[in-house]
């Protein structure tokens, strides 16, 4: 297995919340994150902008997360 760049991972993750996990192999985790975030996006623009704050933190959550999921899995790769 080869190590997985965090730069890379926090930028897709940046770009949409939940890729960065994909990029890790954490398929459900990457997938949820992505369609509740898609989610809060649209209903932010159509029902309430402070819904965004939800959005805003989901997608806080999937940067945490994408930041751990490389950490671990960096830490299983034998070098």
């Amino acid at each position: 297995m080869a190590k997985k760049s965090m730069i890379i991972a926090l930028i897709i993750s940046i770009i949409f919340a939940g890729l960065g996990l994909l990029y890790t192999k954490e398929y459900v985790k990457g997938i949820v994150i992505f369609i509740v975030s898609v989610i809060f996006n649209l209903l932010s623009m159509f029902i309430h902008p402070l819904i965004s704050i939800v959005s805003l933190i989901v997608w806080i959550y999937g940067l945490y997360a994408t930041y751990k999921s490389v950490k671990a899995w960096n830490a299983d790769v034998i070098e």
